[in-house]
């Protein structure tokens, strides 16, 4: 074990001394210090002397460099000594804004250390994790020991791989092999086994990037981390060895369902869903897993092919989608996944009252004008059609007139009792409407009636495109929303102190959260949670002592009663520590909210009125044009209508 007294006899690689600064973090090899002569450079000096094998793989990637390599990782730059020649340690670039990868992934993180990222950054850096793992692949190196730990993420989305002396390098003649790896990252092949003498290759990192993607895509949940069907319990470690993809299209048989409330695979793209299915299926372990390579195309493809949800201005997701999963994620989960971080400048000035005046000097359309007075409603004789049809059967009247006349005049010039009379008289009438009713039957009036049925149809489908398009009932309608959207406008100053009271009425309840938000689940911190439980429990939304409920913990698999009572102990453990302080004021962070709350409100109702004015515009427009446009034809149609109408009543007669 190296001595701190040690520590002052370091030198670099030309035996110059090398002074040591504080110590910036340890790790279960090393330990890293900075160097104050070298800012943009740091130490990491081992626990144990390196071995010669470690000393030939370091120096090995020294003179690997490259300028891309340099750009995306924290390639060790020169092997450090003790002055007695004894190999001690490397110089490694010191990366600086960078978080690591989990703070961006996992959604209570990102809201504070990620304040502007959206989905839109989240495909970003996912995309560059790939490009950074196409240029290792592409040096003749392995990465092997993939994990989140080894990530870090800028403001800007890009990455720099860190952890580089662990890697699996090929030096032109010998593989310096890795003796490490985690089990949530390491593909089914490898799973169980040492490491010590195995050689890795690109297919078996390209599982563990597709894990890293899987994680940065849908909100820090692990593919692998889902509800098995089953007996028996199913931790991620067997599922991965095992290919049961809790999101795949194959879910169902491997009994497995996904967390609820998680998006569906669809929601990132077929092309990328389809890569994750190759991934993650058992074919991949004879070497088709997507490279690096492919991710990068596949990404950039669904980055350009996002939209910003329509009622979360910061929800971004793939254009095409019926809604918006992240909006129906938040409303099942109740976690917000995204901050809202919109400049106050954005808003811009905008006086509602001068623009209401736009509004309401608008002309109204006025009531619409009455079809009976647009259309002449005079006496419509019948057409040259039906005088036709009557020449055809003109002798049917006179024939059923003469049928009646006879029976009629033997009751009126023969000699018979009054009651044989009375029903000769009453029978002529009757036989002259039976007649004449049994002759028009045989008249073939169906010409008539199906062009007075077509008409009447074609009349009531003019009459309703009338009624819609030169009426006023879309104008008014809209009219109204707009009025809804001023009151709404003017009430924002209520809006936004009410928002404010409630922020000074649950004071107490947020300080405990905060406080509890602040204490992270780590394995061996509870009894039973370890790498594996821990990516199990924040695939299932609970990351910190602040989501340890025991409703919650029902829904993650695996977790026994044992375990549920170890978990509630320790946040009430936690709890217990608590102090509620009556004079701490709201935290900025708070009322930042409130006040983003308030602005994303304003601007969104502020884009309404504006559309809205302009779309009362057009109506008025369009309803005008439509009163000229359409009385031609409304007039027309009426016309033909009200004359194969009288068409039919003339043949009827």
């Amino acid at each position: 074990m190296i001595g701190p007294s040690v520590l002052s006899s370091v030198v670099d690689a030309r035996g110059r001394p090398l002074r040591l600064g504080r110590k910036l973090g340890q790790g279960g090899e090393g330990s890293v210090y900075e160097l104050p002569a070298e800012t943009d450079a740091v130490a990491k000096i081992y626990h144990q002397p390196l071995s010669k094998l470690r000393t030939e793989k370091l120096h090995a990637m020294v003179g690997m460099r490259t300028e891309q390599i340099d750009r995306l990782t924290a390639w060790p730059l020169e092997v450090l000594s003790l002055s007695t020649g004894v190999p001690i340690g490397v110089k490694m670039p010191r990366v600086v804004g960078h978080k690591d990868i989990h703070q961006l992934y996992s959604p209570k993180s990102r809201r504070t250390e990620f304040r502007r990222a959206d989905w839109r950054f989240l495909v970003r850096v996912a995309t560059n994790l790939a490009r950074a793992f196409a240029t290792v692949h592409e040096s003749s190196t392995v990465i092997a020991d993939v994990n989140h730990g080894g990530v870090l993420v800028g403001q800007d989305a890009r990455v720099r791989l860190i952890d580089c002396d662990s890697f699996q390098v090929f030096d032109g003649a010998k593989n310096h092999l890795c003796e490490v790896g985690v089990p949530t990252f390491t593909p089914p092949e490898l799973q169980g086994l040492l490491f010590a003498n195995i050689v890795r290759t690109e297919n078996h990192d390209n599982f563990g990037l597709a894990i890293l993607i899987f994680l940065i895509l849908f909100m820090g949940r692990h593919p692998f981390a889902g509800r098995y069907l089953g007996p028996g319990e199913m931790p991620i470690e067997r599922a991965v060895r095992e290919c049961r993809f809790a999101y795949g299209a194959a879910r169902a048989e491997a009994r497995m369902e996904q967390p609820p409330g998680t998006p569906a695979l669809e929601v990132v793209s077929e092309p990328v869903a389809l890569l994750f299915e190759r991934a993650f299926a058992r074919q991949g372990i004879s070497g088709s897993r997507p490279t690096a390579r492919e991710w990068i195309g596949a990404l950039e493809a669904l980055e350009g092919n996002l939209k910003q949800c329509a009622d979360s201005p910061a929800h971004w997701h793939l254009s095409g989608l019926p809604d918006c999963p992240w909006c129906r994620m938040e409303a099942a989960t109740g976690v917000a996944l995204f901050s809202l971080a919109i400049s106050p400048g954005a808003a811009g000035y905008f006086d509602v009252e001068t623009f209401w005046q736009q509004v309401t000097a608008l002309e109204h359309p006025g009531p619409v004008p009455a079809l009976d007075e647009a259309v002449a409603n005079a006496r419509v004789r019948p057409s040259e059609d039906v005088l036709v049809f009557k020449q055809q059967y003109w002798f049917h009247g006179p024939l059923a007139l003469f049928c009646g006349a006879a029976t009629l005049a033997l009751a009126l010039f023969v000699d018979l009792p009054l009651p044989g009379r009375l029903f000769f008289f009453v029978s002529a009438f009757v036989l002259y409407f039976l007649v004449r009713r049994n002759l028009r039957m045989k008249e073939d009036i169906s010409i008539f009636i199906e062009r007075e049925r077509r008409l009447r149809a074609q009349w009531d489908a003019v009459r309703a495109e009338w009624d819609a398009k030169a009426g006023v009932g879309a104008f008014d309608a809209k009219l109204g929303e707009l009025n809804q959207l001023r009151t709404q406008w003017t009430a924002l100053p209520e809006f936004r102190e009410q928002r404010l009271r409630d922020l000074e009425a649950s004071k107490s309840e947020r300080q405990l959260n905060r406080f509890l938000d602040s204490f992270r689940i780590q394995p061996g911190e509870v009894g039973g949670v370890g790498t594996s439980r821990k990516s199990v429990l924040e695939s299932f939304g609970i990351e910190t002592a602040a989501d340890v409920d025991e409703a919650k913990l029902y829904r993650v698999p695996g977790v026994s009663a044992k375990l549920r009572r170890g978990l509630i102990g320790w946040r009430r453990s936690i709890e217990g520590r608590f102090r509620f302080d009556p004079d701490l004021d709201s935290t900025p962070p708070d009322k930042e909210t409130v006040e983003q709350e308030v602005l994303v409100e304003r601007l969104k109702l502020e884009a309404a009125i504006r559309k809205g004015f302009t779309d009362l515009q057009q109506l008025q427009k369009q309803t005008l044009f439509a009163r000229t446009s359409l009385k031609s034809k409304v007039e027309e149609t009426h016309r033909a209508f009200q004359q194969c109408a009288a068409d039919l009543k003339a043949v009827r007669r």
